[in-house]
C-alpha cells in the first residue's frame, strides 16, 4: 500500500533530451524504488491551467520519508541537468 506519492508534471521542451530522461529515470526507478502508477500525456483541461500535452508522473512510495529519499539520492540528483534540458518540471511529495 503506497502512503506516498510524488508527483511530477512536465512540459517538454526538449523531446530528445526528455526521452533520454524517460530512459534514464527508468534505471533510478528500478534501482531506487517507487511503483509507477501514471504516465502519460494530459489530453484536455477540465478545469484551471494547464497545458494539453503536458506530461504526468506519479509514483507511488510506502510513506513520505521514503518518497524524500528517493528525490534527494544521489542517482536522482544526477538527473537534474538532464531535467533542465528536457523541460519545465514541478515535482512534489504528496502524503
Amino acid at each position: 500500500m503506497h502512503g506516498a506519492f510524488i508527483l511530477t508534471t512536465v512540459i517538454v521542451e526538449n523531446a530528445e533530451a526528455f526521452a533520454e530522461y524517460r530512459t534514464a529515470v527508468a534505471q533510478v526507478n528500478a534501482k531506487l524504488g517507487g511503483d509507477m502508477l501514471v504516465r502519460g500525456s494530459v489530453r484536455e483541461v477540465l478545469e484551471g491551467e494547464a497545458e494539453v500535452g503536458e506530461m504526468v508522473v506519479a509514483l507511488g512510495f510506502a510513506d513520505a520519508e521514503t518518497a524524500r529519499a528517493y528525490i534527494a539520492s544521489e542517482d536522482y540528483a544526477a538527473l537534474a541537468p538532464l531535467r533542465a534540458r528536457a523541460g519545465r518540471f514541478l515535482i512534489r511529495v504528496v502524503g
